[in-house]
């Protein structure tokens, strides 16, 4: 396998899409945010998912509607894993998240042009990634692919 893994993919990038997610959702299990890097390290992804047409919807009925968007999820998975579990752990320290029983906002952060075009598009994407991650995590890891 290759590693799909690039500077590009990073845990300052993560943490950002994390923190966008949980200005949504408030609270996120480990496990469900352990996705959030996947769905945005994928351009395609982020660009179906911040497009303001797109309906909001489950993470089945968007597998079935554009399974090219995950046909290479679980090695995105795999790559991310140690970002992932880095912009957590980023988060917590910096208090903008408290861990306990998963990750929950304690202060937002507002995501700006001083962030980039990329991170700009994640956060415009954030609220959908939230939507989809409101299902339940067996069923987000059976549709999206992720081979544990």
């Amino acid at each position: 396998m290759t590693s799909i893994w690039s500077g590009y993919n990073n845990v300052g990038i993560c943490a950002t899409a994390l923190i966008s997610v949980l200005r949504h959702t408030e609270h996120i299990s480990v496990p469900k945010a352990l996705l959030v890097m996947p769905l945005v390290m994928h351009e395609a992804t982020v660009r179906h998912l911040s497009d303001a047409r797109v309906s909001h919807r489950g993470s089945a009925a968007l597998a079935a509607q554009r399974p090219d968007l995950f046909t290479n999820f679980s090695e995105r998975y795999d790559a991310s894993l140690v970002a992932s579990v880095n912009a957590i752990q980023l988060l917590v320290v910096y208090g903008y998240a408290i861990f306990n029983d998963g990750l929950s906002l304690n202060k937002p952060l507002q995501i700006d042009k001083s962030f980039g075009k990329r991170a700009e598009k994640i956060d415009k994407a954030s609220s959908h990634i939230a939507s989809l991650l409101s299902s339940p995590v067996d069923e987000l890891y059976l549709n999206f692919r992720v081979k544990i």
